[in-house]
């Protein structure tokens, strides 16, 4: 059974001028380009729900000049609670061919930095929480509204928040064209090491050639890919992996004796880095059994984990039946990029992604989301909150 939507409070006009705002505020993450953070934006989000006088208001120190904003719309204490995430950085505005942070709307959609990743999400799910909050019965559990830094890079914020707040489930905001994902990939960044011999240049039969050992690890890439092609998530696909930089080598006039080879290993959910360490390991050893001179070492820098949850999670049930209602086409999905609703489930808190926007938008030159499904996006916030938060923990 679905939500009577018409009794949710939901201004349009009042919905595109807090998107307006927000992507007029520049949030560009601070490891991506200096000079930049989030603080201006939070404490924009901060004083929107303190205004309102409906919401417990909580700033969540995360780092210098980095805080999140959780803005809690209290129940009556018997139901299940909801968080609604989203961050509130974005991605570095270099190469763009619109005005950043001047949002404008042609053809029904708005343009701007972080319009579709994930301002439209933001105002969609601040709107939601205040139009749950102006109904004439309280819920019976709580909404927590979540603006967290630093998604763009490291996930601090996420990090930090689940440290404290562990709501009965959530809904990450990223874009999905109002589909529902309940499963993403993963990732492992790691570093191949070949180890050769220096020598002079014009005597080079005096060194071993560490670029060119590097060469026929390169080259055995593509059959690991064909392995990866035989093993498939039903979701989210097929493990990937590519090259992403290389170095090595000192000058003209000398044979290389250290090359070194970043590679990222995009990861299936039931997969983990150590499958990734192994799979190169045995590489490496493949390729030396017909080069004795081969020398090679890999080593795990940074990896996140891959979600999976249940389709038959009730927040994922409900938000599934609320955007059917309003959109007639959306769907379960999978998504081959990485989310904070990772750091979610690994924190016990079952997860999802909804939000309006096409990813293919997301960090482009040319930034822009619907304003039809920033619209519907908060109904279906609303909606699928109301009847979550008013069931029974079980």
């Amino acid at each position: 059974m679905t939500t009577t939507h018409s009794q949710f409070k939901l201004n349009p006009g009042s919905i595109i001028k807090l998107l307006k705002d927000l992507v007029k505020i520049p949030s560009i993450n601070p490891s991506i380009e200096e000079g930049y953070d989030e603080v201006v934006i939070a404490d924009y989000i901060a004083r929107w729900f303190r205004r309102t006088k409906r919401f417990r208001v909580i700033e969540q120190t995360v780092a210098k000049n980095r805080f999140n904003v959780i803005a809690i719309l209290d129940g009556k204490g018997d139901g299940r609670s909801l968080m609604l995430n989203g961050h509130m950085d974005t991605v570095g505005t270099s190469y763009m061919t619109v005005n950043p942070f001047h949002p404008t709307i042609k053809h029904g959609r708005l343009y701007g930095r972080g319009s579709c990743d994930m301002k439209g999400s933001l105002a969609a799910m601040m709107s939601a929480t205040l139009a749950l909050a102006n109904l004439p019965e309280p819920l019976a559990g709580d909404v927590i509204f979540t603006g967290v830094v630093d998604e763009e890079h490291a996930s601090k914020g996420t990090s930090k928040l689940v440290e404290r707040f562990k709501p009965d489930a959530a809904i990450v905001g990223e874009p999905t064209d109002l589909d529902v994902a309940i499963a993403h990939k993963g990732y492992a960044w790691l570093e191949i090491e070949t180890l050769g011999k220096e020598a002079h240049g014009s005597v080079p039969e005096r060194g071993i050639d560490a670029i060119e050992k590097m060469s026929k690890l390169v080259s055995r890439l593509e059959a690991l890919r064909r392995q990866h092609g035989r093993r498939k998530h039903p979701l989210v696909g097929t493990a990937k992996i590519h090259t992403s930089t290389i170095s090595g080598g000192t000058d003209w006039a000398t044979v290389p004796g250290k090359c070194v080879l970043r590679i990222e290993r995009r990861l299936i959910p039931g997969e983990g880095p150590e499958d990734a360490l192994k799979e190169l390991r045995q590489l490496i050893r493949e390729a030396s059994k017909s080069d004795r001179d081969l020398k090679a070492q890999v080593r795990l820098v940074h990896y996140a984990d891959s979600m999976d949850v249940s389709a038959k999670q009730a927040h994922v049930r409900l938000l599934l039946e609320e955007a059917r209602s309003l959109t007639g086409k959306s769907r379960v999905i999978g998504v081959p990029y990485w989310t904070d609703a990772a750091i979610m489930v690994q924190a016990k808190i079952p997860s999802c992604l909804f939000g309006p926007g096409d990813i293919k938008f997301a960090h482009g030159k040319n930034e822009n989301i619907k304003i039809a499904d920033v619209l519907t996006a908060a109904r279906i916030y609303a909606a699928t909150a109301q009847r979550y938060c008013n069931g029974k923990v079980m």
